[in-house]
């Protein structure tokens, strides 16, 4: 496997580091303790797949380098990110509400790693009394195309990629 999903969901913590947040792709809340502002734990929540088209079968890729032909397969999909916002208990609901909102414009505003948000949801502020922290959770729906080649020598999937565009 490629690891395309992973490689995105770090592609969006990355994003979101750029844009002043703290951002891990995983955090088990024990560690967030250790921060001393909010920090945003990436994770991918849910995948929905639907067919791309007859067998999967996209087209035929050109190969700028080569110039070689390849099949092209993939499926239209749905990629929701949970957004897990975390606040140290000295920073107050305040930081933590502050954080969600910076995460959502983030993704409002710039999508997710190139991927269109089709809908942001933001929840409430819960404290989280035996981790000492505030938590809130954002999630974000995005639209995407999980996209592979074959390879012609092996006849396997090679190159899986997640593909999208902002408009």
């Amino acid at each position: 496997m490629s690891g395309a999903l992973s490689g995105w969901r770090q592609a969006v913590a990355e994003q979101l580091r750029e844009n002043g947040l703290n951002a891990v792709t995983a955090m088990e809340s024990a560690r967030a303790g250790r921060w001393r502002e909010a920090v945003v734990a990436v994770s991918l929540s849910g995948v929905v797949c639907a067919a791309g088209g007859f067998q999967d079968y996209l087209g035929v890729w050109k190969d700028p380098e080569t110039g070689k032909e390849r099949e092209l397969y993939g499926r239209e999909a749905e990629l929701t990110l949970a957004l897990d916002v975390f606040a140290p208990r000295d920073g107050g609901e305040g930081a933590c509400q502050a954080a969600a909102e910076a995460v959502t414009e983030c993704m409002v505003c710039r999508g997710a790693a190139g991927l269109a948000a089709l809908e942001v949801r933001a929840g409430r502020v819960e404290f989280l009394e035996a981790d000492g922290l505030y938590r809130e959770e954002v999630s974000c729906r995005c639209g995407a195309w999980l996209v592979a080649r074959i390879d012609d020598e092996a006849g396997a999937f090679v190159d899986f990629e997640v593909k999208g565009r902002l408009k």
